[in-house]
């Protein structure tokens, strides 16, 4: 081939590049989108919020402008889920607890005393359990993203320690806007009162309620150890949460736009675990720090609450699906087998 068959050659092929880039890049156009979550921009899911609003903003060169709204500036998670269902907001996050509104198979991460490790829960939802009941979003007017998650639950109260199974007779404790969750603290003895989680503070400080239930770090982002004294390693929950897009802004983008908002996810989960994992191992220490008392149960009495709250895995087991919870048995069991 001759030096200047070369060069049109060449030229041409520079020419087919560049136009294929200039399609790829039309692609993705200039859009503005809200993301809702409700709690603080400190806690780990506030920190990977931002982490997912840069990784997007920098694989669209700044076209994807994302403002994220924490403290349930926009609405608490229910209500953040119904404004993404109509369009109003295009990226909300949900606990799998309060998710379960919509795709009712996410109460298998409710069931009590379900996981012993952080590892069994990351891999149901990496795995083909979560995979599936991201899918089932589609049906609700939502598309489901990604996994993060607030860790395990713990309790707090102002009462006194929680050693044993009676030493939840008669507390009140707020509990979220669920039914698992409060079959299984009626059936430890206490008193279970769903509230919104923005009116939490509140009812703790005006002794409307004796104390609440989350992870380490949710209680200490929010600032109940400024109104709380006792704080409980029960581990009675892991609580996943779902990164949620509105499918009325989701069906609007191009298969492009769309890739570039999972592949964001998908690299703030790698973040958001080396973080949250990290600020989960010095948390009770700053909480302790801040004036809280802390204990653990021993494993005797956890057994016991164990067994007290066997019969609401048992009613939810048919509700859920037999097969569904076999399924994250098993998958459970070969972490565990592993360890």
């Amino acid at each position: 081939m001759s030096f200047k068959m070369k060069t049109v050659v060449a030229g041409v092929a520079a020419a087919l590049l560049a136009s294929v880039a200039g399609q790829a890049s039309a692609e993705v156009k200039d859009r503005s989108m809200k993301f809702s979550y409700a709690v603080s921009a400190t806690n780990p899911v506030g920190l990977a919020a931002q982490k997912f609003i840069d990784v997007a903003s920098e694989k669209t060169g700044g076209k994807f402008k994302i403002t994220g709204y924490p403290d349930a500036q926009l609405g608490n998670e229910i209500q953040s889920m119904s404004s993404a269902q109509g369009g109003i907001v295009e990226l909300t996050v949900a606990s799998t607890a309060g998710a379960a509104s919509n795709v009712k198979e996410l109460g298998i991460f409710d069931l009590p005393f379900l996981f012993h490790s952080v590892e069994e829960a990351d891999a149901v939802v990496d795995g083909p359990v979560g995979k599936r009941l991201l899918d089932k979003f589609s049906s609700k007017n939502l598309v489901g993203l990604c996994y993060w998650d607030y860790g395990f639950r713990q309790v707090s109260n102002s009462k006194h320690p929680i050693r044993k199974l009676e030493d939840f007779d008669g507390l009140k404790l707020r509990v979220l806007q669920n039914r698992i969750y409060i079959d299984t603290f009626k059936a430890l003895g206490a008193n279970p009162l769903p509230l919104p989680y923005p009116e939490t503070y509140t009812a703790l400080e005006s002794k409307a309620i004796d104390g609440q239930e989350s992870s380490f770090l949710v209680t200490k982002s929010s600032g109940y150890q400024e109104i709380q004294k006792y704080l409980t390693e029960t581990q009675h929950v892991f609580l996943p949460a779902v990164v949620l897009a509105s499918k009325r802004f989701w069906d609007r983008l191009s298969p492009e736009e769309q890739t570039v908002l999972r592949d964001s996810c998908a690299e703030s989960v790698t973040y958001f675990r080396q973080v949250s994992r990290q600020m989960e191992k010095d948390v009770v220490k700053e909480l302790e720090a801040a004036g809280m008392e802390f204990n653990q149960i021993e494993p005797a009495e956890k057994a016991r609450m164990v067994e007290a709250t066997a019969s609401v895995t048992e009613k939810y087991k048919a509700e859920l699906g037999a097969d569904l919870v076999d399924e994250t048995l098993a998958t459970i069991q070969k972490v565990r087998n592993k360890q």
